[in-house]
């Protein structure tokens, strides 16, 4: 929802980078927006 605003760049992860069971519907979410 977030990466679908125009202004959007990127986003703060903390934590969720250190762990690919959460960071991989980041990535997926990214994509697909």
């Amino acid at each position: 929802e977030i990466f679908a605003v125009s202004n959007v760049d990127g986003a703060l992860v903390g934590g969720a980078s250190l762990k690919a069971a959460d960071f991989s519907p980041i990535i997926t979410a990214l994509e697909s927006a």
